[in-house]
């Protein structure tokens, strides 16, 4: 190695005999590499012209799917605007997504129902299971009351 400087002859350490390490045999200098799995796409790995085809290929495929998609996409626009009866695609999409979203927010309001009629139930379970454990004078009390009640209901 020469170390220099500008200007200078350029500066050569030297050699100690000591440091000169012996060469390796040819079969030492190469390392161990690891075994390669085999690439999970077929072609992608073996060399350029293969990479490259495994790609064009690949570019072949997703330009197929989107057209398809695009198709389907298409079809879904036509579908809506014979549904609507709008003429304008855009239009026609925002009045299908609002009759979705009122679709959606029935569908919301019947379940809520059904949660409130779920928790009566529950309720009216959890008041039978209180008669049930009540004995017979407990019983002819609560009864008396339900009566003394709707009897002060009906006179008001």
């Amino acid at each position: 190695m020469n170390i220099g400087v500008p200007g200078q002859k350029p500066f050569v350490p030297p050699i100690n005999p000591k440091e000169v390490k012996p060469e390796k045999a040819p079969e030492e200098k190469l390392t161990p590499q690891p075994t390669v799995k085999a690439p999970t796409q077929p072609g992608i790995g073996r060399g350029p012209e293969l990479d490259a085809h495994a790609i064009a290929t690949r570019l072949a495929i997703l330009a197929t799917e989107a057209k398809e998609k695009e198709l389907k996409f298409e079809d879904i626009i036509d579908r809506v605007i014979e549904e609507t009866g709008m003429t304008n695609p855009q239009s026609a999409m925002e009045e299908a997504n609002r009759k979705v979203q009122r679709e959606i927010e029935d569908e919301i309001v019947k379940i809520k129902e059904n949660k409130e009629l779920m928790d009566e139930a529950e309720s009216w379970q959890e008041f039978a299971r209180v008669l049930s454990q009540m004995n017979e004078e407990q019983v002819e009390g609560f009864l008396g009351l339900l009566k003394d009640t709707i009897n002060a209901r009906s006179f008001s």
